[in-house]
């Protein structure tokens, strides 16, 4: 009798070690939660995890739920930053994105911009100050993304300008801001490209713009304006991307293009118009280079359009303006 007492609590004792191992097994096989973020604030404790590098940037309703970041306005120009008290560490990190909800007004004067930087890369652009257009989210908050750096480490900064607190200002706010890593994978996507070796035939050209075999950089296709000479010409000339651009469920989207202003007059300039607003120019001194322009403010939306404008303003007085657009491609990451 002693025996078989002694064998059914040993069976017993089998069985319950047997259902803790399944059940470990069980909990072992099960996607492992873990707290993939490296920075949170939503403000509503005030701003002591920033430093104020200019401005007095404050804290203010309406926010995302409770309280915002508020960026500063001037009666003069003058650019504000505020930064993380803390560098950000990414090393050894993959995956590595910042979220967070904002709302702008961001006046069209040349000289007031909004742009998001970690460390010294500008992650974000709402505005260049180039652009002469208002950039606004229509009184709500939006929520926007962008990547960092792998492996980097820095300081996180919103940074806006003015030009004056009537007609020049940047309503800028910001809430719900979070850092996280080895977040689910992200695939970069090219969205338009247009090297223009061959042809122009996504694009409806008007006025002077047209397509040559040789106008592009080093000496292959592209977009480009035909001399008005002088007197002969005074006005603007369009390149319209004719296929409409989807940026829906997108974010980290950048616009790059090759592009030569060879100019004669300060009145004159090489535009950019995204959605009928003038996000970017350059007026005046001719230059030539490669513009990489976040296209923060207008991510998430579909049925977007693209179109350069050649200006000509003093054609009368002699002045010429010939532009030139090549190599252009938007990527994004969905």
């Amino acid at each position: 009798m002693k025996h078989m007492t002694l064998r059914i609590i040993s069976l017993t004792l089998f069985a319950s070690c047997t259902a803790i191992n399944q059940k470990d097994a069980f909990l072992d096989s099960l996607p492992r939660i873990v707290d993939n973020v490296v920075f949170r604030d939503d403000f509503e404790t005030g701003l002591g995890q920033w430093n104020q590098t200019s401005g007095s940037w404050t804290t203010s309703t309406p926010g995302s739920g409770g309280l915002a970041l508020q960026g500063p306005s001037s009666a003069a120009a003058a650019t504000f930053t505020i930064a993380t008290a803390a560098s950000i560490d990414l090393s050894g990190k993959s995956g590595c994105v910042l979220e967070y909800d904002t709302q702008f007004l961001l006046k069209g004067v040349a000289g007031v911009s909004a742009n998001v930087q970690f460390g010294s890369t500008v992650v974000g652009t709402f505005k260049d100050a180039s652009g002469t257009s208002d950039i606004s989210s229509a009184t709500s908050f939006v929520h926007r993304k962008a990547v960092l750096p792998a492996n980097g480490n820095g300081r996180l900064s919103f940074v806006s300008s003015v030009t004056n607190n009537t007609t020049g200002f940047a309503d800028w706010r910001i809430d719900n801001v979070v850092v996280k890593c080895n977040d689910k994978a992200s695939t970069t996507t090219t969205v338009l490209e247009e090297n223009l070796d061959v042809s122009a035939a996504n694009w409806s050209l008007n006025s002077l713009w047209t397509y040559n075999a040789t106008a592009g950089l080093g000496g292959t296709g592209g977009l480009v304006t035909i001399s008005g000479g002088g007197n002969a010409y005074m006005g603007t000339s369009n390149a319209t991307y004719v296929p409409s651009i989807s940026l829906s469920g997108r974010f980290g989207c950048e616009l790059q293009m090759f592009y030569n202003h060879a100019n004669s007059a300060t009145e004159n300039c090489l535009a950019i118009n995204w959605n009928s607003n003038r996000i970017w120019a350059q007026c005046g001194t001719g230059t030539a280079g490669t513009l990489k322009l976040f296209l923060t403010a207008n991510e998430d939306t579909a049925g977007s359009t693209l179109q350069f404008r050649c200006i000509d303003a003093n054609g009368a007085l002699g002045g010429n303006n010939t532009c030139t657009i090549d190599q252009l491609r938007l990527t994004c990451h969905q």
